[in-house]
């Protein structure tokens, strides 16, 4: 299923720097940056929201880190993978750059497929 790419080096470079834009804009939700608002009384399950999306994107960005720096090791370096790995970081709080990043190597790894 995998493959040596002839742009291995970028796929790379943009997985790596897609997942530490997701750990950055992870921590940041997690303080409470963006969007935060007053809550009133439901304060402590908002606390609990962040706190367990929190838990789960950091999983999902430690495995970007892995498919980044160990191609093919414990994950297929592969252009699914990369799909996969944008949309979970999307969907758990990593921000829309990140998932950007990670479309990109997700085209490229196509493009080069094809």
């Amino acid at each position: 299923m995998t493959r040596k790419y002839k742009n291995e080096n970028l796929i790379q470079i943009l997985v790596i720097l897609g997942a530490f834009i997701g750990l950055v804009f992870l921590i940041l939700y997690l303080a409470g940056f963006p969007g935060y608002r007053d809550y009133g009384f439901v304060a402590p399950l908002v606390a609990l929201e962040r706190v367990l999306i929190f838990i789960i994107g950091l999983v999902i960005v430690i495995i970007t880190f892995i498919t980044g720096f160990r191609p093919n090791d414990p994950i297929p370096f592969h252009w699914l993978t990369f799909l996969i790995l944008a949309i979970l970081l999307i969907v758990f709080g990593a921000g829309i750059w990140a998932c950007v990043l990670l479309v990109i190597a997700f085209l490229v790894a196509l493009i080069e497929e094809l």
